[in-house]
């Protein structure tokens, strides 16, 4: 054995061995294109089925309508090259590229990259498809779906929603978009017992109900859903205050409007059947000025709507109508009591009204009440306060103040 370790060739030979093994070793994947050093190593076949198919396009200004969607990949090398590729999975794509072509259908060449340089690379089919369309921008309106109405508190309403904006812009192909039926956004007003606001994005569907995916601008919109209280409309009523300067009357007073809602608890409104309380200063006003007075809210309601009323009047100089032999009414005698006068005087009297003239000429004594109330007086003889009562637009003058009266209990 020491003589042949001290053999000058076979210490050659063996380091001729470990050599190229060392070489053999380090080059096993390029061993096929190393003729005359080792003997070919078998081919082996790998293939990728569905290999989706990139198509690189001027997004911008075009939209893909159709196109080849996958195709068939098939790798041919080396046990060593095979085994390497599927061992690392390098990053690796298969694609088209028509980013200078135009509107239209077009067939190219399937290309690829990211396998290794030494294998086959096999697609099928080899040339693939795509379409493209030039993109449109149109406006839509978008339309409020209120989901859960019947879940809303109890006495609630809901009213009309109100989006913001009120149209979206959709840009896609022309094909794209005739398939578009209606942009719509949802709300949910479950249990509100106010109104509901909310962002929400935008969905878009066909003429059959289903959802598109395209591009919208803006993609979410902001809704505000009124939801209300009961509520009740009311006529309104105008107290008068103060006076007109002397030789003027009220002729007219436009209202608008004459009737109100009120919005609360429905216990409340509904004890509620017209809205009093609201002062008009006749020593304010000026023929023909519309003035706005605002309405008064009453213990209970939420709110009143509108929040005020117009009003306009219209004056004219005063002028004066008698009415003769008025009667009075005798009001607040009790079962029982009976109210008579002294035998020389007549249950009747003089009235001079005094208003706008136009007014005045439309006035009867059947729009007018003259009466005493005897509900807080005793009996015997004694003098009753005489009261009248009637249209608001006139001021009303008597010819005697009281009247005197006997009260008597039944005989």
């Amino acid at each position: 054995m020491d003589r042949l370790f001290n053999s000058h060739w076979f210490v050659k030979i063996i380091a001729f061995f470990i050599a190229l093994m060392l070489f053999t070793f380090v080059n096993l994947d390029n061993i096929n294109n190393q003729p005359g050093v080792l003997p070919n190593i078998s081919t082996k076949t790998y293939m990728l089925d569905e290999v989706p198919l990139n198509v690189y396009y001027d997004e911008e200004n075009y939209s893909i309508v159709d196109q080849t969607e996958t195709v068939q990949v098939t790798l041919t090398g080396s046990q060593a090259a095979i085994t390497g590729f599927q061992i690392r999975m390098a990053e690796h794509e298969v694609f088209i590229d028509v980013r200078e072509r135009e509107e239209g259908n077009h067939t190219l060449r399937v290309e690829h990259r990211g396998f290794p340089n030494d294998v086959t690379v096999r697609i099928v089919p080899e040339n693939a498809r795509v379409v493209l369309q030039e993109k449109q921008t149109v406006s839509l309106p978008v339309t409020v779906e209120v989901m859960n109405e019947d879940e809303i508190e109890e006495g609630y309403s809901v009213g009309t929603p109100i989006v913001t904006p009120v149209n979206i812009a959709i840009t896609a192909s022309r094909d794209s978009i005739a398939e578009i039926a209606q942009a719509k956004a949802y709300v949910d007003v479950s249990g509100a017992d106010a109104s509901v606001e909310d962002t929400v994005p935008i969905k878009l569907y066909d003429r059959n109900g289903n959802e598109l995916s395209l591009e919208v601008e803006p993609s979410i919109v902001e809704v505000r859903v009124p939801i209300t209280s009961p509520n009740k409309v009311v006529p309104i009523k105008i107290t008068r205050d103060g006076q007109l300067a002397n030789g003027l009357s009220l002729d007219s007073l436009e209202v608008e409007p004459r009737e109100v809602t009120i919005y609360g608890p429905s216990e409340v409104i509904a004890e509620i059947d017209v809205l009093e309380g609201i002062i008009l200063d006749l020593s304010a006003i000026e023929d023909g000025e519309t003035i706005e007075l605002e309405l008064p809210l009453p213990e209970g309601v939420e709110h009143v709507e509108p929040e005020s009323i117009q009003v306009t009047p219209t004056i004219s100089e005063e002028v004066e109508r008698e009415f003769e032999d008025v009667s009075i009414e005798v009001v607040g005698a009790e079962s029982g009591t009976r109210v008579a006068l002294p035998s020389e005087e007549e249950w009747s009297l003089s009235i001079i009204a005094k208003g706008a003239e136009r007014r005045l000429e439309s006035l009867s004594v059947d729009d007018i009440q003259v009466f005493i109330d005897v509900s807080q007086l005793s009996e015997g003889e004694q003098d009753a306060e005489i009261q009248i009562n009637g249209p608001n637009d006139f001021i009303f003058q008597l010819s005697e103040s009281t009247v005197p009266v006997i009260i008597t209990g039944t005989d």
